[in-house]
């Protein structure tokens, strides 16, 4: 009979320990951790929100009429007051300037912005810039000398299965770290210009604007949003790669914002069949659906049916990439494009100009009104007709109406309010409008109530809010 488990020698985990030390240290993320999170910081923001009227608005008109102190009695607020509402997120150091990396998302429309750093001390932090077409947006506080960053990896070479680190602030639980794997690279991000590196370490709430680590602390990403049915972690986080992030991050220092070149060509991919037909089936390129006029592209010769396959000597795999490249490139420079036409390849030289919403994708740009002009130099941002061609280009629902934020000029009340281009807006003054000329007589209207801003219920990449348009000056 063999002798009972119970009996058997125990193994000795103190000796196997000490003669594995090295195993066990390679197997533990202590170290890099230490070294790391000092750098990495909580966000904390405070809003100003409209308050809903009695009972979150639910008080019809009729019976107000027949009671008319119901809605004080029980509460109620005047029309345009407000209230402060608090958010949290991520950030982290990345100089010894005291700039802060985070998303766009977590400090929009934020009053006042709040550093809690890995010690506990508490910092008032300054906006320096914001590129919503990133979601990234940078801060600024005074550091002491002691501050610790870190760096962007912007040659990382990731590869499916190699270990990530998160660290960040999630549910207000500062100071979090997870560990997973990439899971994912080049996820459909939705934004224009990034795609996203998906991770299964455990993102969620108040990790946005957090870093992802490699094992050799540098960081390869940052924390952007989580894929859930429940709005918890579900082993689905995506990052901006640092690449991206380290291009936008440096304009946004050194410029206060990104300028983004334009090249003014519609585009789209160029399948295989057409490839084939036009004698390019072992290219790739993006074809040229149209051209607008007078653009860069139509100044340099560039005509619609042409298929890009290379810019500055790079090959082109597809509209997405064309797109981001123009788009990296700073307005003003030139640029070398080859294109096929005719069954033959062709370079044009092309000088960049400033990309505009209104002149995306090579749509024209409609010429403003003498009165849509000077809204836009009295208020700091301009409006446009969210019509078919806005709808399609920037892949708005057709259940969505309102006006379309075209531009917002930088340093201006209107941005200081957390009003960016691309914004919906679907209501002025609790009144539903589809024009500019409506947002005009909404602003008139409060004025005469001798009201110092507009309320704006807009619609963003994050879903439905407001916003207080300045109207005094």
């Amino acid at each position: 009979m063999s002798a009972p488990a119970l009996a058997q020698e125990s193994v000795d985990m103190g000796s196997f320990a000490a003669k594995n030390a090295e195993l066990y240290q390679k197997l533990s993320f202590a170290d890099l951790v230490e070294r790391v999170s000092p750098a990495v910081v909580s966000i904390r923001t405070e809003r100003e929100v409209p308050i809903g009227g009695a009972m979150n608005g639910q008080i019809p008109p009729e019976l107000e009429r027949l009671l008319p102190g119901l809605r004080d009695r029980f509460g109620g607020r005047s029309e345009g007051e407000t209230r402060r509402a608090f958010g949290e997120g991520s950030g982290f150091f990345i100089n010894d300037k005291g700039n802060i990396v985070t998303n766009n998302h977590v400090i929009e429309g934020a009053t006042a912005i709040t550093v809690v750093l890995n010690s506990g001390d508490e910092l008032e932090a300054e906006l320096v810039g914001t590129d919503p077409e990133t979601d990234l947006a940078v801060l600024k506080v005074e550091p002491s000398r002691e501050q610790r960053y870190v760096n962007f990896e912007t040659d990382a070479e990731l590869r499916v299965g190699d270990y990530v680190l998160a660290v960040g602030n999630p549910f207000g639980l500062g100071g979090t770290v997870t560990s997973g794997i990439v899971s994912a690279l080049d996820r459909d991000s939705g934004l224009q210009y990034s795609d996203f590196i998906q991770i299964d370490a455990s993102i969620n709430r108040g990790n946005s604007g957090g870093p992802t680590f490699d094992v050799k602390g540098n960081v390869i990403g940052v924390n952007t949003a989580i894929i859930s049915p429940t709005g918890v972690n579900a082993g689905i986080g995506l990052a901006i790669p640092a690449d991206v992030a380290n291009s936008v991050v440096t304009q946004i220092i050194e410029e206060g914002g990104v300028s983004r070149g334009f090249l003014g060509v519609s585009i789209r991919d160029a399948e295989p069949e057409i490839l084939e037909a036009v004698g390019l089936e072992d290219a790739a390129g993006a074809l040229v659906a149209n051209v607008t006029e007078d653009s860069p592209a139509d100044k340099a010769g560039i005509e619609a049916g042409d298929i890009i396959t290379e810019l500055e000597g790079q090959a082109i795999s597809g509209a997405d990439e064309l797109t981001r490249r123009i788009g990296n490139i700073a307005p003003g420079k030139r640029v070398k494009v080859k294109a096929f036409r005719e069954g033959r390849e062709r370079t044009f030289n092309v000088t960049l100009e400033k990309r505009n919403l209104a002149r995306v994708n090579g749509e024209p740009e409609a010429a403003p009104s003498a009165e849509a002009e000077e809204m836009a130099e009295r208020l700091g941002v301009s409006f446009r007709t969210l019509d078919d061609s806005a709808r399609r280009r920037l892949g708005i629902d057709e259940e969505i109406e309102g006006v379309l934020v075209a531009d917002v000029e930088r340093d201006s009340e209107a941005e200081a309010a957390g009003i960016t281009p691309g914004m919906i807006v679907m209501e002025a003054g609790n009144k539903k409008v589809s024009t500019p000329r409506d947002i005009e007589e909404a602003i008139e209207a409060a004025k005469k109530k001798n009201r110092g801003a507009l309320l704006l219920r807009v619609q963003t990449r994050q879903g439905l809010d407001f916003r207080a348009l300045p109207i005094s000056s």
